[in-house]
């Protein structure tokens, strides 16, 4: 699934903070812009958080986008970066609490109110609970219960039909890379997911990523000791089902630029006899070039400019653009931009 990666006991309505396990607080309330960094902080615990209650509190317009800046502001500082939207950029790995926090301000300015707000977030810690559930069914080698989860159970039954143990591990660090990505509510819905509406599933995404950042450590730390003894899950040793699971970890290993170069260089020369999926190969070729700040070789990396999707970055030479497109056995930039414009509106 190729997805960007692109995910969250309180006095809310007088704004001051309850007491936290533990700890005994008697400090003045906290209010306007101090709300925000004290929820990135974890100082307030934004899962319990009533962001309806404040975005919707007479008088609370000013005071909760000076409290989201604030928090936006605080996650920037927390990354070494100079703005959010150059953390969200930079695919980093936030916090619990950052990613609610955002979730929390994000989902609230969708909520027609405070108590719709609410429903949705309960809606969608249901639809979460749901997912948990499904989860485990799934990788105890049942039937997916919901249809977005089938191809999960398809990889579990792959692993389980593995003929030797490194690849059944492979299958498995894969369904745990795919799963919470099949969960995610964009585009169409999700039937895990009935009736949660638009800010529920800000809210649902947000619980879904802070999975993400674990499941990638434990897969980047798996792929790189596999590799000490396996090359690569070439396709005429391990079949295309292995290559391309082996690849799909490489993809989503933004917190080990090194480990994501030594997958390409191995997966190179096998690309260009057809042991590896070309196609693959230039989407991670991009993705490498993208974290290094060079210029694109095949257009894959893309997203929204308006209702148009196009490339995030330059791509290098564009005259021969679609001719590189066609080696790696990708269609031309026209037609995948048609087909990407659903993401946008389009």
């Amino acid at each position: 699934m190729r997805l960007p990666i692109a995910a969250v006991s309180l006095c809310l309505a007088a704004l001051c903070l309850a007491a936290l396990p533990g700890s005994v607080l008697a400090q003045a309330p906290v209010t306007g812009p101090a709300i925000g960094v004290a929820l990135v902080k974890g100082e307030i615990d934004p899962a319990g958080y009533d962001f309806g209650a404040l975005r919707y509190q007479p008088g609370q317009t000013i005071r909760f986008l000076g409290a989201q800046a604030a928090a936006q502001g605080a996650i920037a500082k927390a990354h070494g970066q100079t703005s959010y939207q150059a953390v969200l950029q930079s695919h980093a790995c936030l916090t619990s609490a950052e990613r609610l926090t955002a979730a929390g301000f994000d989902s609230a300015l969708l909520a027609p109110d405070a108590q719709s707000w609410s429903e949705q977030k309960a809606a969608a810690e249901a639809a979460y609970a749901r997912f948990a559930a499904a989860r485990e069914t799934i990788l105890t080698g049942k039937p997916a219960p919901y249809p977005e989860f089938a191809p999960d159970a398809a990889i579990v039954a792959r692993a389980a039909a593995a003929p030797t143990p490194v690849v059944q591990a492979l299958y498995r660090h894969q369904t745990q890379d795919q799963i919470w990505r099949h969960a995610l509510v964009v585009g169409p819905p999700k039937s895990y997911a009935e009736g949660v509406g638009k800010a529920g599933a800000i809210w649902l995404n947000a619980r879904l990523a802070n999975e993400g950042c674990a499941t990638a450590a434990a897969n980047n730390a798996w792929l790189k000791t596999a590799l000490n003894t396996v090359p690569w899950f070439d396709v005429k040793t391990y079949g295309k089902e292995a290559d391309a699971a082996a690849w799909s970890l490489a993809e989503h290993a933004d917190a080990d630029p090194a480990l994501q170069k030594l997958v390409l260089a191995r997966m190179g020369q096998l690309a260009v006899n057809r042991q590896s999926n070309p196609a693959n190969f230039a989407y991670l070729w991009d993705h490498v070039a993208l974290g290094d700040g060079r210029p694109q070789r095949y257009g894959t990396q893309m997203h929204c400019v308006g209702r148009v999707w196009a490339p995030i970055s330059p791509v290098e030479e564009p005259a021969q653009l679609d001719e590189r497109r066609r080696w790696v056995e990708l269609p031309s930039e026209v037609i995948a931009q048609k087909a990407g414009a659903r993401f946008c509106g389009g």
